[in-house]
């Protein structure tokens, strides 16, 4: 077995307080509790439950001070007890829900929260294996199960949505791309999206609900919530289903009215990837591992505007910031 010689402390950007800038600090190495593994961290994203994160928008179980970073990539260099699915030197695509996330030079997270990657795919690519593509993979399923001929996708303008547009179409579904800018609609028929919708039009919903119904459209993802939520179940097809699964709004789900929960059948559920519970989950299926594993080299890639030493990961969280549609940014905690 492979040995590495762990640090007794390690850089990391911390959270101190929500809202504000991460601080640069120097922690220490924990002891590893049963079932869990210490990552040597090669590469960790910046995803807006990141940015949700840290503002103290999105429920993480971190106590504070803590440091922040929802997935990224790097090598198994350390097991706690019982830890057996794993081997010291594995290299993989993690999620780290513990108080040492990815945006550190180490990070614990459990055995269960880890994803083995192929030699070829290098530690840029496998950083954004988790949250986008895992995410994307499973409301396929979904939309499968729910038995959807065509979707609506809210903030398809996103890193997920213009994976998802690749992914459903190349699978037979059609999407309903719904963006507010003009350069989202332009980016996304560039990258072969069929149905793109500005929300800002002074047609939208009319528009919606012709294409919504010659495409019967009948499940809708949404990113958004607030008033737009109901606005777009509203001119759905009967029996529709809106499966929230982001609050980028900051509102509270509106605009849903009894008429169409009663006499439409029309149903709203949340969504999220760790509450997703699906037989064909990368976590734990062995044919799952390898098909995420292929998708990642081609259909669910990852682009990056820039990438950042952990020293100037300020910087980069406010680029991200301000231009989201540009790609996300990548932070390399070693460099």
């Amino acid at each position: 077995m492979q040995q590495f010689e762990i640090p007794k402390t390690f850089k990391a950007a911390q959270l101190v307080e929500y809202g504000k800038d991460l601080q640069i600090a120097e922690i220490e190495t924990p002891q590893l509790l049963e079932g869990q593994v210490l990552i040597k961290v090669e590469a960790a994203p910046v995803n807006p439950s990141d940015l949700a994160l840290n503002d103290g928008h999105y429920p993480s179980g971190k106590v504070l001070p803590a440091v922040p970073g929802i997935e990224g990539s790097g090598v198994v260099v350390q097991l706690g007890p019982n830890v057996e699915n794993v081997k010291v030197g594995t290299k993989v695509a993690f999620n780290a829900y513990t108080n040492y996330g990815s945006y550190g030079q180490y990070s614990v997270t459990t055995n269960q929260q880890i994803i083995p990657l192929d030699d070829d795919i290098s530690f840029e690519s496998g950083a954004s294996s988790i949250v986008n593509p895992v995410t994307v993979i499973l409301m396929l399923i979904e939309a499968q199960e729910l038995g959807a001929k065509a979707v609506v996708h809210t903030a398809a303008g996103s890193a997920l949505g213009r994976m998802l547009v690749k992914y459903f179409q190349e699978s037979g579904i059609d999407v309903i791309n719904v963006v507010r800018r003009q350069e989202q609609v332009d980016l996304l028929q560039k990258e072969g999206a069929k149905h793109v919708l500005n929300q800002t039009s002074e047609t939208f919903l009319k528009d919606l609900k012709a294409l919504a119904h010659q495409l019967n459209a009948t499940v809708f993802f949404d990113a958004i919530g607030g008033g737009l939520t109901g606005e777009i179940l509203s001119q759905l097809p009967n029996k529709s289903t809106a499966l929230v699964y982001g609050l980028l709004s900051g509102q509270p789900i509106a605009n849903i009215t009894a008429y169409d929960l009663l006499f439409q059948s029309k149903t709203v559920k949340g969504f999220l990837l760790y509450t997703s519970i699906h037989k064909f989950n990368p976590f734990a299926d062995e044919n799952a591992k390898k098909k995420l594993n292929a998708l990642l080299k081609t259909t669910l890639t990852t682009e990056y505007a820039k990438q950042y030493p952990l020293e100037n990961i300020n910087e980069g969280i406010q680029f991200y910031k301000q231009n989201q549609t540009s790609g996300k940014i990548l932070v390399r905690p070693h460099q």
